[in-house]
């Protein structure tokens, strides 16, 4: 799952009969999961890495600012992302995303409605 995620690939890929091929010419007693078990570990490890990071924001963090973005696909799609911002111990500027999802439009009544479903 990791490695999927690293690279950026689509879950899909587990179904590809020529990445499939390519990974058992490497080492042919790897086994491809399947696209099913690939979400479930993909999904298991966002819920881990999510833990964590609510775990060392709540640890280190006394002051946080939170900015968003918003934009448009080329598929004429809506996305908002939500980032936290922070002064570390260290005093180094550290930048945590807390959400990226895709959202219905760019109003300031939507963008503060996510921002407080997020937070």
């Amino acid at each position: 799952g990791e490695d999927v995620c690293e690279v950026r690939a689509s879950f899909s890929i587990c179904g590809n009969e020529d990445f499939r091929d390519l990974l058992w010419s490497l080492q042919p007693r790897f086994e491809v999961p399947s696209c099913t078990t690939l979400r479930r570990e993909i999904w298991k490890l966002y819920e881990e890495e999510k833990a964590k990071l609510k775990m060392f924001l709540s640890k280190h963090c006394e002051r946080v600012c939170l900015t968003t973005d918003t934009w448009t696909s080329i598929q004429n799609l809506n996305y908002m992302s939500l980032t936290a911002h922070f002064i570390d111990n260290d005093w180094k500027l550290q930048k945590k995303i807390l959400n990226f999802s895709q959202t219905t439009g760019h109003s300031g009544e939507l963008i503060a409605k996510n921002m407080l479903r997020f937070v």
